[in-house]
């Protein structure tokens, strides 16, 4: 009864998002005329028609947004997918009764582009407060003893999971590392008569079953999982290029006087030059000149040939490649590195080609032969990032086996969506300083 009565609340704050987006996007449309031109009718003229609301709902509920519990992520992929949906069959709506001209597209374009980032939105303050409450929870029990899957079932509220004793459950996770296939078997057949819900978690997990496509070949009983590279796809690297391009370009005017000001305060702490070139490995083993502001006094090489004297510090460096209390660092140094923010001009590698937002961090030749060795195939496939899945997965905090597997599953499952992602929990990680030194 409370699970059904949080979805019908979510189904509410979702007709909400809709009205409040339309709202947001004829007054900023309104404020766009000398742009733009007239707009065709009065705001209620667009909110009060009941298609804009059952569109989407019906897109959203198609979807499963409404039926399953989703991770915040894949949820959000899901309702934009089904927002482009909502968009075109609208458009399509529109022009087939030929009432296409009595709207402004520009209206109709921001108020989709608005509830792509309302919903989302309010349904991550919204899940969260309901499970608070109570009415969003869901007795759960899961099979395995991975402490991190543990975690991200039941701390997670978004999903809305609570552990709960075998009699209770409603759903199951079973996880299938460290069960062999008989056994597997036997908890599936067990399980499955008894639950409301079996959710399986692969022993393979190399591969984002996501982007894989899944289907029965006839009269065998037996499902077929299909992997596809889509760094293979010319067009989807094409768009992965333009998207690259556009943002740098779109960031470049906000970017520049911060990289004004920052290249002063480099300049007036102490003398040398305001960035520092380093050679990096590139995609196909390609050497390229990775951009930074100096964050090091002029000397540092010779400060570290003396601090390598110690055994404590050579071990730490040969481990890392870096020092977490770095002596060689300026205290503006201190700050850019604390914030991320010496990588900036790195998107000027973004515009001459050589680098892209999101990937593997660009390294040098003794760490590809030390540490990627036969995995280095998979670095060489794409353009190294400003930031990576690596960065906001743990980024410093991390052993370097872990930096080379989370790189090796990205360049395995990339996707737009999934660069996307990585750059919005960048943010988060930069502003809350999370592992980086």
């Amino acid at each position: 009864m409370k699970n059904n009565l949080s979805r019908f609340i979510l189904v509410g704050f979702d007709l909400f998002a809709v009205f409040l987006s339309v709202f947001i996007a004829y007054f900023i449309a309104l404020w766009l005329v000398p742009i733009f031109g007239e707009l065709q009718n009065e705001f209620l003229y667009y909110v009060n028609k009941p298609l804009v609301y059952i569109i989407p709902v019906f897109t959203l509920l198609y979807e499963g947004v409404y039926t399953k519990r989703y991770d915040f992520w894949h949820e959000s992929y899901q309702v934009i997918k089904s927002l482009s949906l909502s968009f075109l069959l609208l458009m399509s709506y529109l022009a087939l009764t030929k009432n296409i001209d009595h709207y402004s597209n520009i209206v109709i374009l921001f108020s989709f582009a608005f509830m792509s980032i309302l919903i989302p939105l309010f349904k991550n303050i919204l899940k969260k407060k309901l499970y608070k409450l109570g009415m969003w929870n869901r007795k759960a029990k899961v099979y395995g003893n991975d402490s991190f899957i543990n975690d991200e079932i039941f701390k997670n509220h978004y999903l809305g999971y609570t552990d709960a004793g075998d009699d209770e459950a409603k759903t199951v996770f079973i996880n299938s590392k460290d069960l062999d296939a008989q056994e597997l078997k036997n908890i599936i057949d067990k399980e499955i008569r008894q639950r409301h819900e079996v959710i399986f978690i692969p022993l393979i997990n190399d591969y984002n079953m996501m982007q894989s496509g899944i289907y029965e070949l006839s009269n065998t009983r037996t499902n077929l999982v299909v992997f596809k590279n889509r760094l293979k796809n010319k067009f989807l690297v094409f768009v992965q290029q333009i998207f690259n391009y556009l943002l740098a370009i779109l960031l470049l005017p906000v970017l520049l006087p911060i990289i004004g000001i920052l290249a002063y305060l480099i300049k007036k702490e102490s003398s040398g030059p305001v960035f520092f070139s380093h050679n990096r490995i590139g995609k196909n083993g390609e050497v390229i000149p990775t951009y930074k502001f100096r964050s090091m006094f002029t000397d540092a090489k010779e400060r570290l040939e003396k601090l390598l004297e110690d055994d404590e510090i050579r071990k730490e460096w040969e481990t890392n490649f870096k020092l977490k209390d770095d002596p060689r660092v300026t205290k503006i140094g201190a700050i850019l590195r604390k914030t991320s923010l010496d990588e900036l001009p790195q998107i000027f590698n973004v515009l001459r080609g050589e680098m892209n937002f999101v990937g593997p961090r660009p390294v040098i030749q003794k760490e590809i032969d030390q540490y990627y060795k036969d995995d280095a195939e998979y670095y060489f496939m794409v353009k190294p990032g400003i930031t990576g899945l690596w960065q906001v997965s743990g980024r410093s905090d991390t052993d370097y086996d872990f930096r080379v597997a989370t790189d090796k599953w990205y360049v395995s499952n990339w996707s737009l969506w999934l660069d996307i992602v990585i750059l919005v929990k960048t943010v988060k990680v930069v502003l809350f300083r999370e592992g980086a030194y």
